[in-house]
């Protein structure tokens, strides 16, 4: 416990447990309650960070079903399937809870990124997570109601846990989203969120991306319009495309400083426009 301590409070200190996802008969290391287990670690609130082969796991500061999210991220893709039907029926995870199968073992935890802003601020860039809905959730409603409107098209009240979990619970075949972080490892939030999806039988994928309005105006949105234009090209996709309102000059200005040449046209309010990412 004094060792415990003396991470707890040592300036910017952090007590971390470092474990394999599974053990050496390949059963799961992350389960779903460790109490019928003997020498337990009961300080829970001790616990920093779990970190194995598949990621870290922040827990601090979070709420049990955010805890559960975390750790169901990092435990083996495997055993995911299983830990979100136990924590459902134990009620830690909604009972509508989405887990899709395959996208655990298509992670692209190879997407990353970081982009120094101006003096000491950097953005931090990543595929998004599962257990990123309250991250997500917390980024719509710093949004102001002009900023809802370009990205829905229409004012929106609330964002539900059944909608953001659909967002953040991506089909990696078909989607790549990226988010972009601020703020202390582990305890920094969501400031931007960019994807591409690909249109079912069309060389081209639909773009969208949204950056809180404190951080407009440090090339975010270009810097994470770049990473969408490589990573589209190593899925073989040959163009984007975007339904931008005519109001909306800075998003427009981002797709006309791009790299790519640009095809648009006024559809009642809206741009259509179309990206070639490859000539």
């Amino acid at each position: 416990m004094d060792f415990l301590n003396g991470a707890e409070l040592s300036q910017g200190g952090c007590c971390i447990f470092a474990l394999t996802s599974r053990d050496r008969n390949g059963s799961a290391n992350i389960l779903l309650s460790i109490a019928h287990l003997p020498n337990r670690f009961n300080a829970l609130e001790s616990v920093g960070a779990v970190v194995t082969e598949y990621g870290v796991a922040y827990l601090e500061g979070r709420t049990i079903r955010e805890r559960a999210q975390a750790l169901i991220d990092i435990a083996h893709p495997d055993d995911r399937a299983s830990l979100v039907q136990e924590a459902k029926e134990k009620k830690i995870l909604y009972l509508d809870q989405i887990f899709l199968e395959e996208s655990a073992r298509l992670y692209p935890a190879d997407i990353t990124a970081t982009y120094a802003v101006k003096g000491d601020l950097s953005i931090r860039f990543r595929a998004i997570k599962p257990s990123d809905e309250e991250g997500m959730r917390h980024l719509f409603y710093r949004f102001s109601d002009e900023m809802v409107y370009y990205r829905y098209f229409h004012s929106v009240s609330s964002m539900p846990h059944a909608i953001v979990q659909e967002y953040v619970n991506v089909d990696w075949n078909q989607v790549i989203s990226i988010v972009g972080l601020v703020g202390e490892e582990g305890k920094g939030r969501i400031i931007a969120e960019a994807r591409f999806i690909i249109i079912p039988s069309s060389p081209f994928a639909e773009i969208v991306f949204v950056v809180d309005e404190a951080y407009q105006g440090f090339g975010i949105a270009s810097f994470l319009y770049k990473m969408l234009i490589r990573l589209a090209k190593e899925k073989g996709v040959k163009g984007f495309m975007a339904e931008v309102l005519f109001s909306n000059i800075g998003a427009m200005k981002i797709f006309r400083k791009g790299d790519l040449p640009v095809k648009a046209r006024l559809e009642t309010g809206f741009n259509r426009g179309k990206r070639t990412v490859k000539k």
